[in-house]
């Protein structure tokens, strides 16, 4: 009898079949192909199927998903393991156990042998021909709970506590990543972890965790919502929008509604729909008030859009409300991206001030800028909020030309487009486009300090293409 193949044939077989068929292909099959190509047993052949190299690699799989379903810890080890792969049999126990975990039964792992086919059919009879498999009685009684287990296991489908939390943590870590992370990674994360999600909530019947998979969820389709408006797809942004509002919604979860209202009053503001971005400000602040910062960030939202609209008394009245709702809001509930930081406040501040337009307004814009751009300047540059401080840069130059004062221009303008080019966000590309047309202005225009900013920022403009793609850099 020839020796069995290397372990690394049969997970070479498994990459084939996972290139040819996806995440979809047939567990089952593909281990009855390594057995029949490679020689293992059955029991070896569905490790290897399954994708562990190693038996130890499958003993701690099989233990952290014992954990997941609720079972008690088992004493399963390496060792014993691997004498079921050399051939030998579990007791009923662990045989039902490892029938659950392959999501197969008994005759497939080899533990059991199969007398198949049927007897033949009388042709008299009326009912179908019983098959009738020579098994002991204790295997016997193992097919028949294995049965048993499997139908129970279509009734109730539990999804494991710790899957709930690796999704949390897979969420919190990509709201982390994401200010200094390219957009177009982050969105393929979180369409991975969404889909994940939907995927569970589907298949979960326990009223609690259906909540908190709803919850994460929610929280996905903003980041998605968020991306899609970084890369300058407004549409796509509000229908993730939509969806995660709908989320929030059947889970009556008021901080994700907040969050994901300031995030279309952002949208509609880019859009030039002051009237709108209000109003959706406004939604936001009108849900319960919780801890955390989503209602400053609503505020400072509503600011900028009365600004846009010349309602300098009531701008004045909202960035007044955002220093009132941070003396109360304590810690942050949601790092990175869902976060709404101090710096971020100051430069939404200096973007209302600066957006008014108005020349007496301008050193208080400067001042809220240059607090900004000190903030984020102070964070380790792997982690720095390039973005926003592009935003803070940009509304500092613009309210100090407001001023007439010229001096530094360029050093504030260079990093925004040595940034663009690292990493397109095109909110920041269109506030360029802004600062391009304050730059022709006839007073400015003349000046040598301007003018060179100005073809620079040109430069920039015309050789970063306004594609979806550009947000890969």
């Amino acid at each position: 009898m020839a020796e069995p193949h290397e372990v690394r044939c049969g997970l070479e077989q498994r990459e084939e079949w996972r290139a040819e068929q996806g995440e979809s292909m047939d567990l089952h099959a593909l281990a009855e192909h390594i057995r029949a190509h490679c020689g293992h047993t059955q029991f070896k052949a569905y490790r290897i199927a399954a994708g562990y190299r190693r038996a130890e690699d499958a003993v701690a799989a099989f233990h952290r998903w014992t954990s997941d379903q609720g079972f008690s810890r088992s004493g399963m080890d390496p060792r014993s393991w691997q004498n079921w792969e050399a051939g030998g049999r579990p007791g009923a126990h662990y045989a039902d156990l490892l029938s659950r975990f392959f999501s197969t039964n008994v005759v497939r792992l080899g533990f059991v042998a199969d007398y198949s086919p049927a007897l033949p059919r009388p042709e008299s009879a009326t009912e179908p021909a019983m098959t009738v498999p020579c098994l002991s009685p204790e295997e016997l009684l193992t097919v028949c709970a294995q049965e048993a287990s499997q139908y129970g296991a279509h009734l109730d489908t539990p999804i494991g506590a710790y899957t709930v939390e690796e999704l949390e943590s897979g969420l919190l870590d990509l709201a982390r990543a994401y200010p200094h992370t390219p957009v177009i990674q982050s969105t393929l994360r979180a369409r991975e972890l969404r889909n994940r999600a939907w995927e569970l909530r589907d298949r979960c019947k326990r009223t609690t965790q259906l909540a908190e998979l709803q919850r994460i969820a929610g929280w996905l389709c903003a980041v998605l919502a968020n991306a899609s408006f970084d890369l300058g797809d407004l549409w796509a942004a509000q229908t993730h929008a939509r969806v995660a509002d709908l989320h929030g919604d059947l889970n009556d979860d008021h901080e994700l509604r907040c969050w994901v209202a300031g995030l279309q009053a952002l949208i509609t503001y880019w859009d030039a729909r002051p009237v709108d971005c209000v109003d959706y400000a406004q939604r936001a602040l009108d849900f319960p008030e919780r801890r955390g910062t989503a209602r400053i960030r609503a505020a400072s939202m509503k600011a900028r859009g009365l600004a846009l609209m010349g309602r300098t008394r009531e701008m004045e009245e909202a960035l007044h409300l955002t220093d009132e709702l941070r003396d109360r809001a304590g810690d942050e509930t949601m790092p990175g991206l869902l976060a709404f930081p101090v710096a971020k406040q100051h430069y939404w501040q200096a973007s209302a001030l600066v957006g008014t337009g108005e020349a007496e307004r301008a050193a208080a814009a400067a001042e809220a800028a240059e607090a900004a751009v000190g903030l984020y300047t102070q964070a380790p540059e792997p982690a720095r909020r390039f973005g926003e401080l592009c935003h803070a840069r940009l509304d500092l130059v613009t309210s100090r030309l407001l001023t007439g004062a010229l001096d530094g221009i360029a050093e504030q303008v260079s990093p925004v487009l040595d940034s663009m080019h690292r990493r397109r966000i095109e909110s920041v590309m269109r506030r360029l486009r802004l600062f391009e047309a304050l730059l022709e202005r006839p007073q400015l225009r003349t000046q040598p300090l301007v003018s060179a900013v100005r073809e620079q920022v040109h430069d920039t403009l015309v050789s970063l293409p306004a594609t979806v793609a550009a947000g890969e850099q």
